[in-house]
């Protein structure tokens, strides 16, 4: 089974969007949730709960998933740890356990023993008629659904750098190292090639939903393919982009001593390209049936953290487009973040 190229942090936000999209009845679904678990007098983390609506009142009806995501498919010791857990909280009233990659066969049968439902994030692969007859489609969910990002990016460009510091001219290659105003390592950018890589996101954050961008973007679509093996683009323009860096307190040695980067303009072109990367297709089958819990269509975008998502519940037609944007605080952990229900 091949492993499953998302971070930890996305595997358990995409438990979290397929469990929203499941739930008709779903009020909130709640990622990295406390719940208390009796037997040790304390709160202990669940990875997804689903708060549901049931016929005459709100009931708190805990589906609780503890989303594992291993090389190695869960072994016995490690699923029965996990029953454990569950099973002393009573305020769970239906348990489960997701992983990204598989469970042994003696954990498939531990988990049956104590009535704690598996199931697999696993390449989507079979044919949507099998799964998901509502869509009324044959073929792949990859077949069906075909997607590609267009991104602004810059090319043939130049960093100019003004630091208010400096007693003189200076230079910065891409290998030279940052500081903070400590003059100790800078803790977020080693070098100044990985400065640079988040400034020439970070403008294009800004500059693709303005002018002169959205003008060429609707005027010059950009082509699925290249017939010169090149990333499909569109027509290049010239541009220049300058930024107020100086709350980022990135240093740069520039021959007199230390210096606080104040300003970086970005001189160049900016281009429509379509990324080269392909979408990731994924289903949550249900172990040892196979039946699909929710199916998922991802698009990694270039800040960590950052993905669009498509849902697709096997019960409907309808789709869930999810734009998924963790903050900086979430990318070590989740906790406590709680995913809005779609409006009917």
């Amino acid at each position: 089974m091949p492993k499953l190229p998302l971070s930890p942090m996305l595997v358990q936000y995409l438990i979290g969007l397929c469990c929203l999209k499941w739930h008709p009845n779903a009020v909130n679904v709640t990622i990295g949730d406390m719940v208390l678990d009796p037997a040790a007098n304390k709160e202990r983390d669940v990875d997804v709960t689903v708060t549901v609506s049931e016929p005459e009142s709100v009931t708190h009806a805990f589906k609780a998933y503890e989303v594992k995501h291993e090389n190695s498919p869960l072994d016995v010791t490690a699923v029965e740890q996990l029953c454990m857990k569950l099973l002393d909280m009573p305020a769970v009233t239906h348990r489960a356990i997701v992983s990204a990659s598989g469970f042994t066969s003696s954990a498939q049968s531990k988990a049956a023993r104590h009535g704690v439902t598996l199931y697999e994030l696993r390449p989507w692969t079979r044919p949507l008629q099998e799964q998901f007859p509502a869509l009324t489609m044959e073929g792949t969910a990859e077949e069906c659904f075909p997607m590609s990002q267009v991104l602004l990016c810059w090319t043939n460009m130049q960093l100019s750098i003004v630091a208010r510091q400096a007693k003189g001219s200076f230079s910065v290659q891409s290998t030279d190292k940052l500081y903070d105003s400590a003059r100790n390592a800078h803790p977020k950018f080693e070098t100044f090639a990985d400065y640079q890589s988040e400034l020439l996101l970070r403008s294009t954050e800004v500059l693709f939903p303005l002018e002169p961008a959205t003008t060429i973007s609707r005027t010059f679509p950009v082509p699925h393919t290249a017939s010169d093996g090149t990333v499909p683009a569109g027509p290049a323009w010239p541009h220049t982009h300058s930024l107020d860096v100086h709350g980022d307190d990135v240093h740069v040695e520039t021959g007199s001593g230390i210096c606080k980067i104040d300003l970086v303009t970005i001189n160049g072109h900016l281009q429509w390209q379509r990324a080269t990367n392909k979408s990731r297709y994924y289903v949550m089958d249900q172990i040892p049936n196979g039946e699909a819990f929710a199916g998922a269509l991802i698009s990694l975008e270039e800040r960590e953290g950052h993905m669009t998502a498509l849902v697709f519940s096997p019960k409907t037609r309808d789709i869930g487009i999810h734009f998924v944007r963790l903050a900086e605080k979430h990318l070590n952990f989740i906790r406590g973040l709680t995913l809005d229900h779609p409006a009917p």
